[in-house]
Parts: structure tokens; C-alpha cells; sequence
């Protein structure tokens, strides 16, 4: 198989012909070596790396928004990979063309791995370089009907902590509007973001869900159960009472 640069170049040169169509064939083709277990996947870690190289390829055209976006809709799971990792890069020097491109793409979002890498390798850098204006977005995406542009908005949250570690509040305060979530895929989600907020601010994350463990809704206990695992054995023996009571 060719170098990551040079499949990156190959693909590039496709879409600067605006063939979409050859572009699907040349990373189809250059991937089907790759491709293992029964499912046939490509791994993720080399999609990511093909996707980044192309990004850099494509940092100056003013056209590459049009052919990601046809990439996108005419693409499968290794394109729609490729097309986020390329935003991860592209994102430093266009944060409105990125968020333009994610807000155009949020219903075609439709299986937890690409709902995830969006969110971990383009949401959250655009969160980190304006919070405010992100989290907005995201306020709206949690009362969406499409259960995956909610989990977007809370997967957003583990990656966000890790690079801000003091804004334990600001991200507990946006969970407290999914603590009634009933979508398994989504609690999930919000039972991550907890766990991961634990390890930047242990108490906050214990007193946010003292408070939820005394709400007698069974989804919602579900998630003071997933989230509070990172917390002490006498921080979760005191939950767990507060739930049976």
C-alpha cells in the first residue's frame, strides 16, 4: 500500500477534478489490502492519518468545502473518516467553514463512530477555540429528535474537559440538561462525560450527583450509576444509598 501522503495526494488531486466518483474508487482501492477482521474495516488510526495529510492539501482551496460535502453524501464509513479528520486539521485556519460544514452534515449522522470522531476530533476544537457560541449550538443539538446529534453534543464533553480542565461547571451545567435522557446510545454518553469530568474535579462531579441520585426516574438513576465510577467507594456506597431510598 502507498504512504498515507501519497494516498492523501491521490485523493486530493480527485477532488480537484471534482470526481467524486474516482475519488471513492482511489481510496477504495488503496484500502482494500488494509482492510481486516469479518467486517472488512479499515482501521480507524490509518483513516485519521490520510484524513489529517489531506486537510493540510487542502488548508488554501477555496472549493474544498463543495467536494467534501459531495465525499460526504456519495461516501461510506472510510470517506465520511477521512472528511472528519481532514476538518480536525482545517478547522485552525477556518473555525466558520468547519462549523458551517458540521451544521450541514448533523442529519446524516447515523451510527455511534462517526458521531464520536466529529465530535472528538472536530466539535471539541471548535468548542475550544469559542465556547460560548459552540455550547449554544450544542444546547440545541440535546432536544433533537436524532439521538445521535444529542450523543454528538455530549460526547463533545470528555475531549473538552481534558483541554479545559477548569470548566468543570460550565460542562456539568450542560449535563444537567440530559439527565432525563432514555436513549441508551445517548446515556451512555453522558455517563462518559461524567466519568472523565471525575478525574478533572472529583467533588464537583459527587455533589452533581447527590443531587440526581435523589430523582426517581430509573434513566436517570441509570446514568448516576454509569457516571459515578470514577469517583471514591465511599462517594459511590453514599449515591447508591441515596438511589435505594
Amino acid at each position: 500500500m502507498k504512504d498515507k501522503k501519497d494516498i492523501a495526494k491521490l485523493i486530493y488531486e480527485e477532488l480537484k477534478k471534482g470526481s467524486i466518483g474516482l475519488t471513492i474508487n482511489v481510496i477504495s482501492e488503496e484500502l482494500a489490502k488494509e482492510k481486516t477482521g469479518k467486517l472488512k474495516f479499515t482501521k480507524t488510526p490509518l483513516l485519521n492519518s490520510i484524513g489529517k495529510e489531506l486537510g493540510k492539501l487542502l488548508a488554501k482551496d477555496n472549493w474544498k468545502y463543495n467536494r467534501l460535502m459531495e465525499l460526504w453524501r456519495e461516501g461510506k464509513r472510510d470517506e465520511r473518516l477521512i472528511v472528519i479528520s481532514a476538518l480536525g486539521v482545517m478547522f485552525k485556519k477556518d473555525y466558520r467553514g468547519v462549523k458551517e460544514f458540521v451544521i450541514n452534515v448533523l442529519d446524516d449522522i447515523s451510527n455511534w463512530e462517526i458521531c464520536d470522531q466529529l465530535a472528538l476530533k472536530v466539535i471539541v476544537n471548535l468548542a475550544v477555540q469559542n465556547q460560548q457560541e459552540i455550547f449554544s449550538l450544542m444546547d440545541k443539538w440535546v432536544k433533537s429528535e436524532n439521538k445521535w446529534i444529542r450523543r454528538l453534543a455530549v460526547a463533545t464533553i470528555p475531549p473538552y474537559i481534558r483541554a479545559k480542565e477548569t470548566d468543570s461547571k460550565i460542562c456539568l451545567g450542560f449535563l444537567s440538561k440530559v439527565m432525563g435522557e432514555q436513549d441508551e446510545d445517548v446515556k451512555k454518553a453522558i455517563g462518559w462525560a461524567l466519568r472523565e469530568i471525575s478525574k478533572k474535579d472529583n467533588r464537583a462531579v459527587f455533589e452533581f450527583l447527590k443531587k440526581w441520585a435523589k430523582v426517581k426516574d430509573k434513566h436517570t438513576r441509570w446514568i448516576v450509576k454509569n457516571g459515578m465510577k470514577k469517583l471514591s467507594e465511599k462517594e459511590q456506597e453514599e449515591l447508591k444509598t441515596l438511589i435505594s431510598s
